[in-house]
């Protein structure tokens, strides 16, 4: 019997080549995004999260649910914390209910490189508290009152922004790692990881693929030869595998498609 497979953020850039690449393999692939899926769900608000899943209940009428690739985020620093943290969480906290009676349920998270950004403490305590007004209050701040680097070259409210977004996928990859080896999951045969990825090729990275100054410098922070940028199908095979029922012994992982970014910021932390 075919996988049933649910893929948010599908409608364009690597939510679409992941769509696509399941669909390819014989999943029959159900798709979120805010336009152009077929379960519409802004998932930074309560309303869209309850929709996502409603939706995907609707569609699947009693099958269980063999795969979720919460991949929706991004967004304006307004709401960067309630898609990014939050509704990741929901994704995955709802859906996880549907996986019961699936041969190989599988999830994954899709995180950022930004997740290794100085972090603010009480963002990221804060969502993993589940106390989403005092994270959002965190992320107001950070937006009003924003920490200056010399060494980050981004303007004070952009190096706020991604900090913002770069706190959120931290919490998130900490709240999957804590879950991930728990009775919900491991203890239900649920695998759990976390893809971090670093810069690709979607319509999202247009304003600094398009800018040949930013570009240059973003390319200088991917050490492996040609890995910048990277193309959406190369992250759609991973997170395609993860969710797969070949992957029956990796969980509660964070896993970094980044060019090598992660690992020549931090290569001598596991020595």
């Amino acid at each position: 019997m075919e996988r049933i497979c649910v893929v948010t953020g599908a409608a364009s850039g690597i939510g679409a080549a992941t769509a696509r690449r399941l669909a390819a393999e014989g999943c029959r692939v159900i798709a979120s995004d805010l336009a152009g899926a077929e379960v519409i769900a802004d998932l930074a608000t309560p309303e869209g999260r309850a929709a996502l899943a409603a939706g995907v209940a609707r569609i699947a009428a009693g099958r269980p649910i063999d795969a979720v690739v919460a991949n929706a985020g991004g967004g304006p620093p307004e709401t960067s914390v309630q898609l990014n943290f939050f509704g990741a969480v929901a994704t995955l906290e709802a859906l996880r209910a549907l996986m019961a009676g699936s041969a190989a349920p599988r999830a994954v998270a899709v995180s950022s490189i930004a997740s290794t950004r100085p972090s603010d403490q009480e963002l990221i305590e804060a969502c993993l508290a589940g106390d989403e007004p005092r994270a959002i209050a965190a992320a107001r701040r950070m937006l009003a009152c924003p920490s200056v680097r010399a060494e980050d070259p981004a303007p004070p409210g952009v190096q706020a922004a991604l900090d913002i977004y770069g706190g959120a996928k931290r919490a998130l990859q900490r709240w999957c790692r804590r879950a991930a080896a728990g009775p919900d999951w491991a203890g239900a045969g649920i695998v759990l990881n976390v893809v971090a990825l670093g810069f690709y090729d979607t319509p999202a990275a247009s304003y600094v693929l398009s800018n040949p100054e930013a570009r240059a410098a973003m390319s200088g922070l991917f050490p492996l030869k040609g890995s910048f940028p990277g193309h959406p199908d190369e992250a759609a095979a991973l997170l395609a595998w993860c969710v797969s029922p070949q992957n029956s012994q990796m969980t509660g992982q964070i896993l970094h498609a980044d060019g090598g970014a992660e690992c020549r910021l931090h290569r001598e932390s596991l020595a």
